[in-house]
């Protein structure tokens, strides 16, 4: 905010310094080229702040990671994040057809893989029932098995 200020001092006085030199000379061929002299001078005063701000400005792109690292991460973390919605998708949907299937589980999860042709496979199912839904962990590992492909994993809470 002090360099502005300054710059704005700087042009105020150039421009007071201007007109009371040209207010003190007569009309004549002489006043032609002083005021093409004080228009010169007016312009070099709002130069060279301006040149002066840009000789302080350093810029330093060394600390900044390059656009090939910086993408390589934005996929990465764009890889992530599909995998992370891909997970909860089908945990959501999981839930939902043992419902349909009249089986409330606590809970489940799923783990998942990226493969190298950047395939989502599925690791593993675990899903948590209470002790009440025993009976049906044969039931909800058919069905599971079924429509994931994946035998899951039971545990009774």
């Amino acid at each position: 905010m002090k360099s502005l200020s300054a710059v704005a001092a700087v042009i105020c006085a150039s421009s007071l310094i201007c007109t009371l030199v040209s207010t003190f000379v007569s009309e004549s061929s002489t006043k032609k080229m002083i005021n093409l002299v004080l228009g010169a001078f007016i312009i070099c005063s709002l130069i060279i702040p301006i040149k002066n701000a840009f000789a302080d400005f350093n810029l330093n792109l060394s600390q900044y990671e390059s656009s090939d690292e910086l993408s390589a991460s934005y996929d990465e973390a764009y890889e992530k994040q599909v995998v992370n919605q891909t997970k909860a998708n089908l945990e959501k949907t999981l839930e939902q057809i043992l419902e349909q299937n009249s089986i409330k589980i606590n809970s489940c999860e799923i783990i998942l893989s990226v493969k190298g042709d950047n395939s989502i496979i599925i690791s593993s199912i675990s899903i948590y029932i209470s002790k009440e839904y025993t009976p049906y962990s044969d039931n909800i590992s058919s069905i599971t098995q079924q429509n994931f492909g994946v035998k899951p994993n039971v545990i009774t809470e």
